[in-house]
C-alpha cells in the first residue's frame, strides 16, 4: 500500500513535470484551479461553506467551518481579478486557554492571465498563470490568522477529451508565508510547493463529477511539513448561470482528516432579469 508521503512526492514530482508553478484558488469544489477566466467587464461570485474534522497535529483545535466568498472580475480579455476572505470558526478542546472562536480570516487577493486557449482541432492544450498576496487580517492571537502575508504563483494546463473530460494540472510556489486558513494548513512558514491534479466530466448539460487530489510540502533547516488532500463532488446546474457545488474530502498530515462542503457559484447573465 502506498503511504501519503509516496504519493505525495509522486504527485509532485508528476505535476511539475507537466507544468510550471503554485498554489491555486479553484475550480469549486475543487483545491486545483481551471484556466477560464472570467470575461471582461462581467463578475463571477462563489461562496462556499466547507465543514471539517482536524488532524491530531492540530490540536488543542477540534473542528473548522469556513465561510468563503469569492468575487471575480474581469479586467481585460484574458485576464481576471479575484479576492475572497473567509468567516470562520474554530471549535477547540476545554483544555484550551484561547477557546472556541469566531471572525474574520486573512484575504486573499489575485490576478489570473490566460496565455493560451484550447482550439477545435488542435492538440495543445489551455495554459493559464495566476499570482496571489495573501493580507493577514484574521486575529493571530484568536489564530484565525496567519500573521504572515503570503506570496505564490501557479500555473495550470487544462485539456479536453471528448468535449466531456476535463483534466486539470497544477504547480506553484508560495514564497513566503504559510498555507493556513484558520486551524487548516500547513503551519511552518517558508517557501512550500503545492500540486494538484483534477479530472472532471460532464455527465449532462447540467452535472459535472470529479475528483482532486492536491498537496503541499515544505522543506526546511528543522525538518519537512506536507499536506494532501483528496476531494470527489461537482456541480450541479440550478439556474443559467448559476450552479449549486457539493465535495466530501478526506486529509493526511496537516490536511483535514475528512469534511464536507457546499456552495454556489454564480455569474451573472447579460439581459437575465437579475442583471443590471
Amino acid at each position: 500500500m502506498i503511504s501519503p508521503a509516496a504519493a505525495l512526492r509522486a504527485l509532485l514530482l508528476a505535476a511539475l513535470g507537466i507544468a510550471g508553478a503554485a498554489t491555486a484558488a479553484a475550480q469549486q469544489p475543487f483545491v486545483t484551479d481551471d484556466a477560464e477566466v472570467t470575461p471582461a467587464n462581467e463578475f463571477h461570485f462563489e461562496y462556499a461553506n466547507s465543514y471539517v474534522a482536524l488532524s491530531k497535529n492540530a490540536h488543542p483545535d477540534l473542528r473548522q467551518d469556513t465561510n468563503n466568498f469569492v468575487i471575480q472580475f474581469g479586467l481585460l480579455s484574458g485576464v481576471e481579478a479575484n479576492v475572497d476572505f473567509p468567516l470562520i470558526y474554530i471549535a477547540r478542546d476545554h483544555e484550551s486557554s484561547i477557546g472556541s472562536v469566531f471572525g474574520l480570516g486573512d484575504v486573499d487577493f489575485g490576478l489570473k492571465w490566460k496565455l493560451v486557449s484550447e482550439e477545435p482541432g488542435q492538440a495543445h492544450p489551455s495554459v493559464t498563470v495566476s499570482g496571489f498576496a495573501e493580507i493577514p487580517t484574521g486575529n493571530t492571537q484568536k489564530q484565525l490568522g496567519s500573521g504572515f502575508t503570503d506570496y505564490s504563483i501557479n500555473s495550470i494546463v487544462q485539456k479536453t477529451f471528448a468535449e466531456t473530460l476535463q483534466l486539470h494540472v497544477n504547480a506553484g510556489i508560495q514564497f513566503s508565508g504559510n498555507t493556513l486558513t484558520g486551524a487548516v494548513g500547513i503551519r511552518t512558514p517558508g517557501r512550500i510547493y503545492s500540486v494538484g491534479v483534477s479530472l472532471a466530466k460532464d455527465f449532462s448539460p447540467a452535472l459535472r463529477l470529479g475528483v482532486d487530489l492536491n498537496g503541499a510540502e515544505l522543506h526546511d533547516s528543522n525538518g519537512l511539513d506536507r499536506q494532501l488532500q483528496l476531494t470527489v463532488g461537482g456541480n450541479f446546474q440550478i439556474a443559467n448561470g448559476q450552479t449549486f457545488d457539493f465535495a466530501v474530502l478526506a486529509g493526511w498530515s496537516s490536511a483535514p482528516r475528512i469534511g464536507i462542503l457546499l456552495g454556489v457559484s454564480i455569474t451573472p447573465v447579460k439581459g437575465s432579469p437579475a442583471s443590471p
